[in-house]
């Protein structure tokens, strides 16, 4: 079950195998990053997470899914 507000918070990491549920303008976005999971011994151990809320980001450029639409 995808839960788009916890991923956008940073606290639900969505596998590669679920990316067609991300929003579109995820992947145009700077705070969309991937890792792998360690200690997953399955097929697609990567996993895209929202990093906009972290405290260690690199820049202040505004998420495409805040902003306005035109």
């Amino acid at each position: 079950m995808f839960r788009l507000e916890e991923f956008r918070a940073g606290r639900y990491g969505v596998p590669f195998s679920q990316a067609e549920e991300l929003p579109a303008c995820c992947f145009e976005c700077p705070y969309l990053m991937h890792e792998e999971n360690p200690v997953c011994f399955c097929e697609q151990p990567f996993y895209y997470y929202c990093v906009y809320s972290w405290p260690d980001k690199l820049t202040q450029t505004p998420a495409p899914c805040l902003e306005p639409a035109p």
